[in-house]
């Protein structure tokens, strides 16, 4: 185990049925994480600038953690339903998949919603920005960005 990638993060993908609208997330504990929090992040607007606080999470792919594997978005996507419990990604575009720094056991569904998350985790996030680093030679990791 890597001394820098030490911590644990939940991960849940946001599914949306096409045929019925029902909204539905599977979740997953992922290890080897490194999570930085409160960064800054600075943006432009004409000239205006804007100040946001930020969590950085970087995903060690170097070694082996026990992870369920990863999919890119689009791979994921096109799983069946039964398959998406055993598989996890990462998708900036939907803005709907979320982060929680730690194990967490919550199941979301009727009886608790997305919306918990954030009450109940100090450190609960959207998914805002991935860069996948995994093709490199050496230190192959994800970059994400959550708000």
């Amino acid at each position: 185990m890597s001394v820098l990638f030490t911590d644990v993060m939940t991960v849940y993908n946001h599914h949306r049925d096409p045929d019925t609208e029902e909204e539905s997330w599977a979740r997953s504990v992922v290890r080897g994480v490194q999570w930085s929090h409160n960064k800054s992040e600075i943006s432009t607007s004409g000239s205006v600038q804007t100040e946001n606080r930020v969590e950085k999470i970087t995903i060690d792919f170097q070694r082996k953690y026990g992870n369920r594997p990863y999919l890119p978005p689009q791979e994921y996507a096109k799983l069946p339903d039964a398959d998406r419990g055993n598989y996890w990604t990462l998708d900036a575009k939907s803005g709907q998949d979320m982060l929680v720094l730690g194990e967490s056991e919550r199941e979301i569904g009727r009886d608790y919603r997305i919306s918990k998350l954030a009450e109940d985790f100090q450190y609960a996030v959207t998914v805002a920005a991935v860069s996948d680093n995994r093709n490199r030679p050496r230190l192959k990791n994800i970059k994400v960005v959550g708000k």
